[in-house]
C-alpha cells in the first residue's frame, strides 16, 4: 500500500535543509520531553498533582518508571520526522514544540508557586 514511502523518504533525506530542520525539531521535542518529566517530578515533590489522566495512570502503576512511556510517546514522532523529513510532516509535528514548551513553563511556574 505504501511502497512509495521509502523512496520519497530517501529523496527527502538528501535535502540538507529538510534534514537539518528535522534534527532541530526532533532535538527540541526530546529536550522538552525530558524537561517536562523533570519539572513534573519537581512539581509532584512540591505537592502538585498530575492533571493528565493517562500520565497519572502510568505514575500509579509504574511508580518511578512512569516517565518511560511518556518519553517513548515523544520518541516516536521524533524518529518519524528524522526518517521522513518531508516538509508537511515537519509542519504537522513542529507545533508540538511550543505546546511542550508551554507545559514545561507551566510546570516550572507551579513549582515556583508551591516552593
Amino acid at each position: 500500500m505504501f511502497k512509495w514511502l521509502p523512496g520519497i523518504a530517501a529523496q527527502n533525506r538528501n535535502s540538507p535543509r529538510l534534514v537539518a530542520a528535522s534534527y532541530v525539531i526532533a532535538s527540541c521535542l526530546m529536550t522538552l520531553a525530558v524537561m517536562d518529566v523533570v519539572t513534573t517530578n519537581l512539581g509532584l515533590a512540591a505537592g502538585a498533582y498530575e492533571t493528565n489522566k493517562i500520565i497519572r495512570w502510568f505514575q500509579a502503576n509504574m511508580g518511578d518508571w512512569w516517565f518511560v512511556p511518556r518519553l517513548l510517546g515523544q520518541l516516536i514522532p521524533a524518529i518519524m520526522i528524522i526518517w521522513y523529513p518531508h516538509r508537511w510532516v515537519l509542519v504537522v509535528i513542529s507545533p508540538v514544540v511550543p505546546i511542550l514548551g508551554f507545559f514545561v513553563w507551566n510546570n516550572a511556574r507551579i513549582v515556583g508557586i508551591l516552593s
